[in-house]
């Protein structure tokens, strides 16, 4: 179950930093 705990924190994870790096892009 460890593993599958991880990458769903690491997908959460990774979508919070894609939506940053997005507005980061069209903001700048």
């Amino acid at each position: 179950f460890m593993p599958i705990v991880v990458e769903a924190v690491s997908l959460e994870d990774y979508l919070t930093w894609l939506k940053n790096k997005i507005n980061f892009d069209f903001n700048v």
